[in-house]
């Protein structure tokens, strides 16, 4: 299903670990107080434990991982360059250090 909405959306006719299609538009992102709904996240859950195993990572640190680079990518942020890939590293690494307990927790949990 991920390769068929990447070939559609992308036109990458490739299987993907996540994809994130953001609905808000930019000027309601910025006000805190309102809810919203920033978008679509899609992950591979398939691709997601090959990462993992590769990676000898745990599979939930894994899945928590693809869904906070999503988040960020329906927040706006991109990698298209090296700064914009360090950037987007670093807030990933910090959004995940914040969430480890939560991360921990999921590993008791089948996901």
């Amino acid at each position: 299903m991920i390769r068929r909405l990447n070939l559609d959306y992308r036109e990458s006719d490739q299987a993907t670990d996540v994809l994130s299609f953001p609905l808000a538009n930019p000027e309601s992102i910025a006000d805190p107080s309102r809810p919203i709904f920033l978008g679509e996240i899609y992950i591979s859950l398939e691709t997601a434990r090959a990462q993992a195993r590769a990676a000898r990572r745990a599979y939930p640190r894994e899945v928590a991982h693809l869904v906070v680079h999503g988040l960020l990518h329906l927040l706006g942020h991109d990698h298209r360059t090296p700064a914009e890939r360090r950037r987007m590293a670093a807030l990933e690494a910090r959004l995940l250090r914040a969430l480890g307990g939560t991360v921990a927790a999921m590993a008791s949990e089948r996901l």
